[in-house]
């Protein structure tokens, strides 16, 4: 072959007329070096070693084409099969018919296997010419059918690796992953089960590249993703392939497919992706790159989250979303708002004006359209209203890969979300709207966070029935928004609550039909009425009817309720005698800390008076309960804490009691994050040490812990504030 001079201007032409598979092992570990080190060509420039390695590599380029038989057509001068083959037609005269025709067979076996190559040309045709010339033919219904196939037949090598690939797509693949896989199908070209003249070599070779390129450029670990036209694309070709034998027998195909786990890979070469706890600490994962307030809120959610938002009519919850959506749409991709519940009317209109979030990548629609291809944040307002069980939003994750969803829900009377608790267990971020303009989270991005929908700004009566922001840009109520007029309507409730002015003669049926069976005493009838009505309808039903009808009321439902019932008979000019205030003694102060004893608790000062002065007002005699305490009762608890102190080190009473709370065979069945026996197994020496000691106490650091969960003792939600109460931090 003509010697060649290899420059950075003709080395990736080069490679690409020899072709990678042609390469030796030392070439191909160079070339791949450089695709990484020059960015595919297009950043020659880098340090002595590199240029050191460059030059070295152009040099054994040139030596390898001097002496090599490979052409820059990347194809052998004479493969060593075509040799044999050659060899092989030479002894065909003397065999006999029936033997030549067995081989011919076999030929056309192995051209179904290996494709159309040269040295079976060559014996096909020789075979071909002896029977002609003894005036023999092939059966040619079988043979004929056979030699006429689809290309893509014949690549089940190549839809094996395709199906590899396409498992690669949205993981965390470590790099000895990426290793086996490149190793595998190198092996595969060099062995010419995959050549050039496949119909999906351009194909393999783009998947070589990407491999290779995230071999090169990766730490230990990747997150693998590729493109949607991508996956379509090698999707195709799989495609093909299951149809190519729709010409061949019935028979043939059935074993033809059998060699192929079309599953996706061989169970024999099947890739397990695992990689050390220690890299796979240390991965970085895509993220959507949330900040400021919804950062604080949500944590920072990854590319295609879903969450769920609930909450009560008239809370804020619409206002979050439109809020919510505004920011992703400024900041983060288009946004899709379906307002199936709200439909596109005023009131929306007028939500996006207070929260100032129209924007040209935020869309909103009445329906949920059948291509959500352009978005990459869907709202469904509400989930109820759509129509949509978990099923259907699983199909919807399924089809629409990659794209975030926000679910919003209706609420019952009771505060609860409206639907099936699979849709709560198949989101990653859950949202409550539990009270007026107050959100709390709980998801996988972040433990909890609390957001004020509405801002630090007071709502009046009216905008907060219509859960309307105020802001510096709408602190006044424009006199014609006929929404706004209407709520204010509402809050002079009409004598007759079926006809509230605010709601349509539709809705007043609604509330006629149930009203009627309510007075019939149809109590269930009138409440599954009332279920399948719009949240709007339900707010209506008075509290009283609610309850008989079988519903719960919340706390401030229940509130409203006592307000209602006591109005009948005001306290409020009764003249309230002054009880004699208490005298903060040394017996006081000192009964103080036996409460404290008997609590668990540290009570200050001002924590301790605020308790006598409730004690006070529910009993007419504890003033004089408190001044007839005897005189030496002071040195009688003193005393007695002192010996309490040095009895207890001797008998081990509270080593005792604290050994009886615990008993490990009630939690064994525990996970480990639950089990009280490892809840110090990660705590240092040093604080072990000052804990045992009293340096400080464990009971208020939980106390403190619970406050910023927003839990009660119990672990259940109350809020941050009420919380904090609970547990005096």
């Amino acid at each position: 072959m003509k010697a060649i001079k290899i420059t950075t201007d003709n080395y990736f032409n080069t490679i690409d007329e020899i072709g990678f598979e042609n390469l030796p092992q030392a070439l191909k570990e160079s070339h791949t070096a450089i695709i990484a080190k020059t960015n595919e060509g297009e950043d020659w420039s880098g340090g002595s070693d590199f240029k050191s390695m460059v030059n070295l590599s152009f040099k054994k380029l040139e030596e390898f084409i001097k002496s090599s038989s490979i052409s820059l057509s990347g194809i052998s001068d004479e493969h060593p099969e075509t040799k044999r083959a050659k060899a092989d037609i030479k002894g065909y005269k003397k065999f006999t018919t029936e033997r030549l025709k067995m081989i011919y067979r076999l030929e056309l076996d192995a051209e179904l296997e290996d494709g159309e190559q040269e040295w079976i040309a060559i014996r096909k045709s020789a075979i071909e010419k002896i029977l002609k010339e003894r005036g023999e033919s092939l059966d040619g219904k079988q043979e004929s059918g056979r030699k006429r196939k689809n290309p893509y037949g014949e690549i089940s090598t190549e839809v094996k690796f395709i199906n590899r690939f396409l498992d690669f797509n949205d993981k965390v693949l470590y790099k000895k992953t990426f290793e086996i896989f490149i190793d595998e199908l190198q092996k595969a070209i060099e062995e010419k089960k995959i050549t050039k003249k496949s119909p999906v070599a351009k194909d393999i070779m783009s998947i070589q590249q990407a491999v290779l390129k995230a071999f090169n450029t990766m730490g230990n670990a990747k997150h693998f993703v590729l493109t949607p036209a991508t996956v379509k694309r090698l999707k195709s070709i799989i495609e093909k392939y299951e149809n190519a034998y729709d010409d061949i027998d019935e028979s043939y195909t059935k074993v033809k497919k059998k060699k192929m786990d079309l599953s996706g890979i061989n169970n024999s070469s099947q890739q397990v992706n695992v990689m050390p706890s220690t890299d796979f600490t240390n991965l970085q994962f895509n993220a959507v790159g949330f900040t400021g307030k919804w950062l604080d809120f949500i944590g920072d959610p990854a590319p295609g989250f879903t969450a769920m938002v609930f909450g009560m009519p008239k809370m804020g919850k619409s206002y979050l979303c439109v809020d919510f959506a505004g920011y992703l749409a400024r900041n983060h991709g288009k946004v899709l708002y379906v307002a199936k519940e709200e439909k596109l009317d005023a009131t929306l209109q007028k939500k996006l004006k207070d929260k100032d979030v129209a924007h040209e990548n935020l869309f909103v629609a009445d329906a949920l359209p059948k291509d959500l291809s352009p978005y990459e944040f869907i709202f469904l307002d509400s989930v109820n209203k759509l129509g949509l069980t978990p099923k259907d939003l699983d199909a919807l994750k399924v089809s629409n890969k990659g794209k975030s969803f926000i679910y919003v829900f209706q609420a019952t009377k009771g505060g609860k979300f409206k639907g099936n608790n699979e849709f709560q267990h198949d989101v990653d971020v859950v949202i409550e709207v539990p009270e007026q303009g107050k959100a709390v989270q709980f998801g996988r991005f972040n433990q909890g966070g609390e957001l004020d929908i509405f801002g630090d700004n007071s709502i009046s009566d009216a905008e907060e029935l219509n859960g309307v922001r105020k802001s510096g840009k709408n602190l006044d109520v424009p006199n014609k928004v006929s929404n706004v007029d209407t709520m204010k309507k509402k809050t002079t409730k009409t004598e007759d609550w079926t006809e509230p002015e605010y709601l349509d003669k539709q809705d007043h049926a609604v509330l006629k039909e149930i009203n009627r069976l309510y007075k019939a005493k149809k109590y269930k009838e009138a409440m599954s009425r009332a279920m399948d009505a719009d949240t709007v309808i339900r707010e209506e039903i008075p509290p009283e009817i609610w309850k008989q009808m079988g519903g719960e009321l919340t706390k401030t439902g229940e509130e409203k309720l006592r307000q209602r019932q006591g109005k009948t008979q005001a306290k409020v000019n009764q003249p309230t005698k002054q009880k004699p205030t208490i005298v903060f003694n040394g017996t006081i102060r000192l009964l103080k800390g036996v409460i404290e004893r008997e609590w668990d608790l540290e009570l200050t000062d001002a924590d301790y008076i605020e308790i006598l002065d409730i004690a006070q007002e529910r009993s007419v005699n504890f003033h004089d309960v408190v001044n007839e305490i005897h005189p030496n009762l002071n040195a009688f608890l003193t005393q007695m804490a002192e010996a309490l102190k040095i009895w207890d080190q001797s008998t081990g009473k509270s080593e005792q009691k604290s050994r009886s709370k615990f008993d490990p065979r009630f939690y064994e069945n525990r996970k480990d994050d639950d089990n009280p026996s490892y809840i110090f197994s990660l705590t240092s020496n040093r604080l072990l040490s000052e804990a045992i000691k009293g340096d400080f106490d464990l009971i208020y650091l939980v106390r403190r812990e619970l406050a910023n969960r927003g839990l009660d003792s119990n672990g259940k939600w109350v809020g941050f504030d009420e919380a904090k109460k609970i547990h005096r931090i």
